[in-house]
């Protein structure tokens, strides 16, 4: 867990990272098991799970797509 208060104001809920990313709590529960970004335990309660905002905005951006060749110039 990070130590650093500038780093817990990173920290937001895995529900709203949901809403930021505009998918669902089960979407956002799958890509954590899937290792997709870090989940934090929240020391508070430990029922909530916390992500890293930045994290949640890197998904945001768009990835080159694996299988896509562009064409070719002539």
């Amino acid at each position: 867990m990070p130590n650093k208060l500038s780093d817990m104001q990173r920290l937001i809920p895995l529900t709203e990272a949901a809403q930021e990313l505009g998918t669902s709590r089960v979407t956002m529960a799958r890509l954590a098991r899937e290792g997709r970004f870090t989940v934090y335990e929240n020391p508070l309660d430990r029922r909530q799970k916390l992500v890293d905002r930045v994290e949640i905005r890197e998904m945001l951006q768009p990835q080159p797509h694996r299988g896509f060749q562009s064409p070719v110039e002539k």
